[in-house]
């Protein structure tokens, strides 16, 4: 077979890879191409967990069938760019280390479907930052005893002071992984991780650690000689050699409990994954300890008192001033103490800016930023070097009387461990870990006080080029009750995301169009936020003559296309927009943070007497229903404040109790009227999504006048005919024309029949906002 290569680039390097339609995994027909893209697509979750690591590759040449080759030295053909590391006490061996996502497609492109990594990092590969338990079960061996044994071992170790994490093998079993602080050498891990799992093992009968085959008697092997010197195991995201390209998954303790094998995540399923719920793992270096058997306190400084920073006792009473009262607490705070600690605060003081404080022997040391953490990688933000604080900082979070110095709001914004990855002349590369951030960034001094704040790697989702799908609404019968919930008006307009990146505004509906030319009033980045790059969720609305939130102005404004006419209809019928919620702000994103906390922070985002309003929330939950109910508003949406945002999902967290019953559903066909209507539509038939799966609804044939029966006409006879697409056959099929589903409407009904059709439909209005 000839071999066939091209040119590409990954970033700033130019690779040649080939062989592209080489069939590499034969069962499933998955060629090199898809292997390199998926390496290339999970290249920044899996470089922040593997970048520094010393890797052992396992290559397939002719596919999971043939060959294989088990390989620690670097090749000599490799590229320059392409570091490693020189290990091994008798005899050294350059291991390749993964930098950049070219470290990552050139590896793929030599057929390494496995990469195999040490639990040591770059400065210090003598040092573990982790411990492993590998379950290892027999051939055979039911993988839901294997979740038991891994639940119980968790239990188990979590009782010595470590954070628990798993992922699954991709193979038969779970690996647990407690991270620790790289300060004892491989041995000393492994000395702890022997001590931890000898008592469980002698517990529980049906695991092992025993490592000969022949001794385990069908046990599960707790396999803790991993945490052995030049000993490796599969990486995160790791795919592996088996049938069906499975992958080594980090997954959470909650997912567990669903998975039915080690293997249920593979290479087309695994990214679609992250992009959804985020990496697993995510902040999992925040949770180094150290080892039980090394455990000391740490030592702080006392800077005494200074005019420029509160001292220690100010604090304590500023806290208890904090006026983030119906805000759930941040979550646990790590308080720094040996030299890896770290706090961002977001600080609204005379002006908003950022404090970006490290931990260094006893204070901590910080800066300035006014502009926030950037990003991505190219943006520079200027950070002053201020004065040293004192370590109380690392957990404050509270409001400084006005007249004091740094009055004002001050969130905890990121904290969690750093570590200095790479020391310059000129300044350093440094890490933060923690639940909200998780990257690379480098200090550059130029002068003086003053620095450049870069960051260094890429994050796996583009928040602000990539718009995410909106959270949806369950729906209600009833105004929930409780004191977790507060209430909102649902205003009768157009879904909208909100983009605003480095002082641009985009404006994106619900189907990702665009929207800036059509609401000219909206691009008003500096007038209306308070802020750098924000992502926030939105409903635009227009008002009719009582002020009344009326769709079809707003509909009509969405529509136009020309300037003229979009100039002359924004003085007309102004648009307002309705801000309720916060997902990415300044450098990081805010969905895992609780509702009450991103709404903190959506407004002080948000200036005053702008086309952009906050949706107002208010805990009388009855009281706004019923006043929505009289002034004859759409209904009004209840939302559990300590609720994450869920992008593309529909959830309970949100509830919609509406003052009729309404729906949005695609139009899949029409049947052809009589009477009057010959020659046009008799009735729309409808269609949902359930589960992937488009489900018949029924048709919908009152609620229609001249106008919106000649609209819908020629809408749909615009739209291809197809095959019926839905499994259901109705008697009126004869009489029906089935047209792509593209169009949505909205309709009220009084239920959903057994059969799964709509009861007493009545179409409302068309809905351009979600149609394709």
């Amino acid at each position: 077979m000839a071999r066939d290569s091209q040119y590409v680039q990954i970033g700033k390097r130019k690779l040649e890879i080939s062989n592209l339609k080489k069939v590499l995994y034969p069962e499933s027909g998955i060629v090199k191409a898809e292997v390199i893209q998926y390496y290339l697509t999970i290249a920044p979750t899996m470089l922040f967990h593997i970048k520094g690591r010393a890797l052992s590759l396992v290559r397939f040449p002719e596919g999971i069938d043939g060959e294989r080759f088990f390989q620690k030295n670097r090749p000599e053909w490799a590229p320059d760019w392409l570091e490693y590391v020189s290990l091994g006490s008798d005899q050294k061996k350059d291991y390749i280390i993964a930098t950049e996502e070219a470290s990552l497609v050139w590896l793929a492109n030599m057929a390494c479907l496995e990469l195999h990594q040490m639990q040591t990092r770059r400065p210090h590969h003598d040092l573990g930052d982790y411990i492993v338990y590998d379950l290892d079960p027999p051939e055979g061996y039911d993988f839901e005893g294997v979740k038991d044994i891994a639940f119980d071992l968790k239990a188990h170790i979590e009782g010595y002071g470590y954070q628990c994490f798993v992922k699954t093998t991709g193979g038969k079993g779970l690996h647990l992984i407690t991270p620790v602080q790289a300060k004892w050498t491989v041995d000393e891990c492994f000395d702890a991780a022997k001590e931890v799992a000898q008592p469980f093992s002698e517990k529980r009968k049906d695991t092992t650690l025993n490592i000969k085959k022949d001794a385990r008697k069908g046990r599960v092997l707790i396999d803790i000689y991993r945490n052995r010197s030049s000993q490796t195991i599969i990486a995160p995201y790791s795919l592996r050699g088996y049938p069906g390209a499975p992958v080594s998954m980090p997954v959470t303790w909650e997912e567990l409990e669903d998975l039915e094998s080690s293997q249920a995540y593979n290479i087309r399923t695994a990214p679609k994954s992250i992009l959804e719920r985020g990496d697993a793992w995510e902040g999992i270096g925040a949770y180094a300890v150290p080892l039980h058997t090394k455990r000391k306190t740490g030592v702080k400084k006392d800077l005494g008192p200074n005019k420029l920073y509160k001292s220690p006792r100010q604090l304590e009473d500023y806290s208890k001033k904090r006026d983030f009262a119906k805000t759930p607490e941040p979550k646990a705070l790590f308080s720094g103490g040996d030299n890896t600690g770290f706090v961002v605060h977001r600080h609204h003081a005379s002006h908003l800016h950022y404090d970006l404080r490290l931990e260094q022997d006893g204070v901590l040391r910080s800066w300035a930023v006014p502009k926030g953490l950037p990003a991505q990688p190219g943006i520079k933000r200027l950070a002053m070097a201020t004065e040293d604080h004192p370590m109380e900082y690392i957990t404050f979070e509270g409001e400084i009387p006005k007249g004091q110095y740094g009055g004002g709001k001050m969130w905890i914004y990121a904290n969690g461990r750093y570590a200095i990855t790479k020391q310059k002349k000129d300044g350093f590369y440094f890490t933060l870990n923690s639940p909200q951030i998780n990257a690379e960034y480098r200090m550059h001094n130029t002068k003086g006080k003053e620095w450049l704040l870069e960051r260094v790697d890429t994050p796996q989702v583009d928040w602000l080029k990539t718009p995410v799908q909106p959270m949806l609404a369950d729906t209600a019968k009833k105004v929930p009750v409780g004191d977790e919930y507060i209430y909102e008006l649902k205003w009768d307009g157009i879904r909208a995301l909100i983009v605003m990146d480095e002082g641009e505004v985009t404006i994106w509906s619900r189907n990702h169009k665009k929207l800036n030319k059509q609401f000219p009033e909206l691009m008003v980045a500096e007038k209306a936020f308070r802020g750098t790059s924000a992502v926030f969720d939105a409903e635009i609305v227009c008002f009719d003559t009582q002020g009344k939130p009326d769709f079809k102005t707003v509909i009509h404004r969405m529509q136009r296309t020309g300037d003229t006419e979009i100039e002359r209809s924004s003085k007309k019928y102004p648009a307002y927009c309705y801000v309720f919620d916060c997902l990415y702000l300044d450098g990081r994103a805010l969905i895992n943070e609780p509702l009450a906390r991103r709404r903190e922070w959506m407004e002080d985002s948000l200036r005053r007497d702008t086309p952009y309003r906050i949706s107002e929330a208010v805990q009388e939950g009855k009281e706004l229903y019923n006043a929505a109910k009289k002034m004859q508003l759409e209904g009004i949406i209840a939302k559990d404040i300590n609720s994450r945002y869920l992008p593309g999902k529909r959830t309970g967290s949100w509830l919609k109790v509406k003052v009729k019953q309404t729906t949005e559903a695609l139009i899949i066909g029409y049947s052809w009227g009589k009477g009057d209507r010959e020659g046009g539509i008799g009735a729309l038939h409808l269609g949902q999504y359930e589960g992937g799966e488009l489900v018949y609804r029924g048709k919908v044939g009152t609620g229609f006048n001249e106008k919106t029966l000649k609209e819908a006409f020629t809408e749909l006879s615009e739209l291809p005919e197809i095959e019926r697409p839905v499994k259901e056959k109705p008697v009126t099929e004869a009489n029906t024309i089935w047209i792509e589903p593209r169009l949505y409407c909205e309709l009220q009904y009084s239920m959903i029949t057994n059969n799964g059709s709509f009861r007493e439909p009545v179409f409302l209005r068309m809905r351009p906002d979600l149609s394709e």
